[in-house]
């Protein structure tokens, strides 16, 4: 079971066998293959991660490797998950509102879990430890989405993230079918 205490250090935690760490720029460039992994690994096992079957690592690695501007100034921080032999297991988002009248606003995205490291408390772990890099730059406001009825939807309400509405046909998912869309959002004051 993994215990989130991402508030020993901002950068790195350790959570029984897992870490969790929040990459530099140079960082999350090495760990694109292994980012890239997460996303064939989620989209195999009929995940709605923005990717359709047959998605493959160049594909998934070209959509983390759009975001290497984004990270090297600051606009997202990128969390992972290390199992003890060091492989990414997990990631997370936190994508600040650049906007000047939203400073107090970030988005979470692409929190995914290997199949292999599931119902271990990892998904809970980094989106605590977002949460707290949220709440220590003075992001307050958080909003995500999912596919409506997945696990992460019933993660997030369990951490106590409010429903903000449900829309219908919004995505599919990987093999085609249309699926429903969560929004939600949390309040950390």
């Amino acid at each position: 079971m993994v215990r989130n205490e991402a508030h020993i250090q901002p950068d790195k935690a350790e959570i029984g066998a897992v870490t969790i760490e929040r990459l530099d720029p140079a960082g999350y460039v090495a760990a694109i293959p292994a980012l890239a992994e997460l996303i064939a690994d989620a989209v195999d096992g009929g995940a709605g991660v923005n990717f359709m079957a047959g998605v493959t690592i160049d594909e998934a690695a070209g959509w983390w490797r759009e975001r290497v501007p984004l990270v090297a100034d600051g606009t997202i921080s990128p969390l992972i998950a290390r199992d003890a032999e060091g492989r990414i297991v997990g990631s997370t988002l936190l994508i600040r509102s650049r906007n000047p009248n939203s400073r107090h606003r970030a988005e979470i995205g692409k929190v995914i879990v290997h199949r292999r490291a599931r119902r271990q408390g990892i998904g809970r772990a980094l989106m605590e430890a977002a949460e707290a890099e949220a709440r220590a730059d003075g992001r307050w406001l958080l909003i995500l989405d999912t596919a409506a009825g997945s696990p992460a939807d019933a993660l997030y309400r369990a951490m106590g993230w409010q429903v903000l509405g449900t829309m219908p046909d919004h995505s599919r998912l990987p093999d085609g079918e249309l699926w429903p869309t969560t929004y939600f959002w949390k309040d950390l004051r």
